[in-house]
């Protein structure tokens, strides 16, 4: 409360006059902010009320509204997961429908005009799928992977064409990570073969253009640039650091340019005319060291830069001057000229929905502009580098159709790249959409219940001077097996059986030169011919097998498509098959449900965690920044009365002086 100073009785009234109005204006200003602070329920209106405690609530306001743009990523993923949930569900009901007309039209259930009838119900289940496939939130495609601005699934050539990616959507959840909360249609439904995975190691050259970041490295650990040493036996040492250089031929100069200062310093040539290279013997780098000198690089600290160079293995001389292979990586700007054995380049086919493009390479330089000529024939293929880097994948995105990759007369390019369908290296049981190739195998004689060889054979070959010969393809697994075997089988010189050139399939040539006829015929009610695409007639001396190496997608909608189809036409074994493969589609889908609920699950065990943290710092901020009703009301009615005290004292003390002190 105001008082009158004691010593103010001896100073002149201008000074008292002014230290009392000095007293009045602090007072009157605590209580206007006390009355800012009752009127506005905030102890802190500006930072100057309390630099410190604004300071930390700015810092707990950011944290707060990063949390509120998560919890709108919380209800967008929950939505997300929620439709897909509903969805997947209701594609498990259509298949799980379907399966039951397949079992329902096998054997006597079903005459060929009940199929027809069925067929059209499998045709309308067909399209409710895609419309599923198809599902959105808002604008967004549910199962389009990271792309779900565009339908995922669209008529393309007869068939379905899946058009997302291959990985979910992310959203920041504040797991320190993104988490994926969209499935990719190939995850749930299927949407794209797994062939063709390119079988052929394409083994990049390194070259200097190429990024660090684009090679595996020696220890196949990628490259950790950092600082490593370089010790000349007898000369000196030096250090450099690598961690600056983003190419190949960056580290090449950083490593040429610390030897040259090191040259200099010492006055010694360490170094010859192929100073510090690609070495010509693998994949590496190289440094071509003056004999007699020996230099080694090893590490700096922990770390890993020369191990993963290939420089630390072992010390370079002029008998030794290679490093070891850092495997460099494939990417879409991998120029064709540096990839072993691959140029030149010729054209080669793709067939799929019933149709053949020929695959233009004239003009392609890189993977990018191959990957774009096979985009441009519009059949529903995507190649692309397989997840390893050193293979190429070409892959069918169309679902209900066959795709197969031939060559052109004469050319390589399809087996360059390893992604040729129908190949030496080709599975058997990968034919026929994969009921493979039916090998017969291990017979009993039913009478004697011993073994029989005879009833294990899988096709006869008569040729056209009537002489024949057996076929048991026990034992094969590829292609390249059922040629080796039947080729052994046959009597010298009078029969051959090879690859066709171009397109794919077997080619079987007699060559007898007899004038009979030249055919195959199945034995032990074996289905191994026909499975082979080689039960077809002859052109003379020759039989041009079929391509039975095709490629479907491994789908709901290829196997619902294949129903519809072998409904139509009457296919007892098509309708077997298609009925075993929806029944692989339940399980799938069941697996993706398990999965969305699975996140579903993390997803609201973080919000509940993010929420709790959310409420601690709403608490902490009401606590900085909210006034204490209680303590700010006592608090204004305190400086009321004090500020009426020190106007009543001022005004007493206005109307003395030194008379009135005297009388």
């Amino acid at each position: 409360m105001s008082a009158i100073p004691s010593n103010l009785a001896r100073v002149p009234i201008a000074l008292t006059t002014q230290a009392m109005l000095g007293n009045l204006t602090r007072t009157s200003q605590q209580l206007l902010e006390t009355q800012v602070q009752l009127a506005s329920g905030l102890a802190i209106n500006k930072p100057s009320d309390n630099p410190i405690g604004a300071s930390l609530i700015q810092t707990l306001q950011r944290g707060m509204d990063i949390r509120e743009q998560r919890f709108r990523n919380f209800d967008q993923a929950e939505s997300f997961m929620n439709i897909a949930d509903g969805a997947l569900g209701e594609a498990t009901d259509i298949i799980l429908q379907a399966r039951d007309v397949a079992s329902q039209m096998i054997g006597i259930g079903g005459d060929t005009e009940t199929r027809r009838n069925q067929a059209e119900v499998i045709n309308a289940m067909i399209n409710e799928m895609v419309d599923l496939a198809n599902s959105k939130f808002t604008t967004n495609y549910i199962f389009g992977g990271s792309q779900i601005g565009r339908a995922p699934v669209e008529s393309t050539l007869g068939g379905y064409r899946y058009t997302g990616t291959k990985s979910g959507l992310h959203l920041d959840l504040g797991v320190g990570e993104p988490l994926e909360v969209t499935l990719p249609l190939d995850r749930a439904f299927g949407a794209l073969s797994a062939r063709v995975q390119g079988d052929r190691d394409l083994n990049p050259d390194l070259v200097g253009t190429m990024l660090v970041a684009d090679m595996n490295g020696a220890r196949g650990l990628g490259v950790d640039l950092g600082m490593i040493s370089i010790d000349v036996g007898g000369v000196g040492s030096t250090q450099v650091d690598l961690s600056g250089a983003v190419t190949v031929q960056d580290v090449i100069d950083l490593i040429d340019d610390a030897i040259a200062t090191l040259e200099s310093d010492t006055s010694t040539t360490i170094l010859g005319p192929g100073r510090v290279g690609i070495n010509s013997t693998a994949n590496g780098l190289g440094l071509d060291v003056v004999a007699p000198l020996t230099l080694t690089i090893g590490e700096i600290g922990a770390g890993t830069a020369a191990a993963d160079l290939g420089l630390s293995q072992a010390a370079f001389t002029n008998a030794s001057p290679d490093g070891a292979d850092v495997d460099p990586r494939l990417t879409m700007l991998t120029d064709i000229s540096d990839v072993p054995g691959l140029a030149p380049l010729s054209d080669f086919v793709i067939g799929n929905a019933g149709q053949v493009r020929t695959v233009d390479v004239s003009g392609v330089n890189t993977l990018q502009d191959l990957a774009n000529a096979v985009a441009r024939t519009g059949i529903g293929a995507r190649l692309e580098i397989a997840d390893d880097g050193q293979h190429v994948n070409l892959i069918n995105e169309l679902s209900g159709s066959a795709m197969s990759i031939a060559e052109t007369t004469g050319g390589t390019t399809a087996t360059d790249l390893g992604v040729r369908s129908f190949a030496s290296s080709t599975q058997l049981t990968d034919f026929n959409n994969g009921r493979g190739v039916e090998i017969r195998s291990g017979s009993v004689d039913p009478i004697t219940g011993l073994p029989n060889p005879a009833l294990d054979i899988d096709f006869r070959v008569h040729l056209s001077d009537g002489s024949f010969f057996d076929v048991d393809l026990a034992g094969a697994e590829t292609v390249q097996d059922v040629i080796d075997i039947t080729n052994a089988a046959a009597p010298p010189g009078t029969f051959d059986m090879s690859l066709t050139d171009g397109p794919n399939g077997l080619t079987l040539t007699d060559l007898t030169g007899g004038g009979g006829t030249f055919f195959i015929e199945a034995q032990n009610g074996s289905r191994a011919a026909a499975d082979l695409g080689i039960a077809v007639s002859a052109s003379g001396a020759t039989i041009a097998g079929e391509d039975r190496a095709t490629i479907e997608v491994d789908s709901v909608l290829t196997h619902l498509v294949n129903l519809r189809d072998a409904l139509m036409n009457d296919d007892s074994l098509g309708i077997t098959f298609a009925g075993e493969n929806l029944t692989a589609d339940v399980d799938r889908l069941a697996q993706a449900r398990a999965v969305l609920g699975q996140r579903a699950n993390r997803v609201k065990a973080i919000r509940t965690r993010e929420e709790d943290r959310q409420l601690l710092d709403v608490s902490m901020v009401s606590q900085i920044r909210d006034v204490d009703y209680n303590e700010a009301s006592i608090r204004f009615a305190t400086l009321q009365t004090q500020l009426q005290a020190a106007m009543v004292t001022t005004s007493q003390l206005g109307s003395l002086s030194l008379f009135r002190f005297l009388g």
